[in-house]
């Protein structure tokens, strides 16, 4: 596994801005939300179905760091969810933050949460609908959270296609299919 030291100058591909994809559709999940675990863990990543929205996520934990990804009901909009126990910086609104994934630096505007998290986790969502993203989640290795940063972590993506599928598998049985 590479260390953010060997990272190659990323391209950078930029989200839809948060603001745009907010005002579309907001599938970001709620501490109210009821979560419940859908089926077995796929290679590290467990699925769950929001049984109060209607959708589904895939979670994943590595050392201080947590990762959340889940779409819309209607597959439109997607999200990612960055959190890390580390000091990162960030404050409570929008702010721009960065994963990069093998080498692709992607940004976006993130509604970020700082201090209201549970175990002291801090972080933030970036909404999406760029393909090219969702493709390199699926079919990349590794993804750098907070690149550059002192509270950067490594994700290790063996499994998200799987779990995707998982996801997808989810959102059909949410939705009645």
């Amino acid at each position: 596994m590479r260390t953010l030291a060997t990272v190659v100058t990323a391209t950078l591909v930029v989200f839809s801005s948060a603001t745009t994809v907010h005002a579309q559709q907001n599938p970001l999940p709620k501490a109210s939300d009821k979560l419940v675990r859908f089926g077995d863990d796929v290679e590290g990543w467990t699925v769950y179905a929001n049984k109060t929205r209607g959708d589904c996520l895939i979670v994943s934990s590595v050392g201080d760091g947590s990762v959340q990804m889940g779409v819309a009901a209607d597959h439109a909009i997607g999200y990612l969810g960055v959190f890390t126990k580390q000091d990162i910086g960030i404050q409570n609104g929008n702010e721009e933050i960065f994963v990069d994934i093998d080498g692709n630096l992607y940004a976006g505007v993130a509604t970020t949460t700082s201090g209201q998290l549970a175990d002291g986790y801090s972080g933030g969502y970036i909404l999406t609908d760029n393909p090219d993203f969702k493709r390199d989640v699926a079919k990349k290795y590794t993804m750098i959270v907070f690149p550059q940063t002192p509270g950067a972590f490594v994700v290790d993506l063996r499994g998200t296609y799987k779990a995707m599928a998982k996801g997808r598998e989810c959102l059909k049985e949410q939705n009645g299919g």
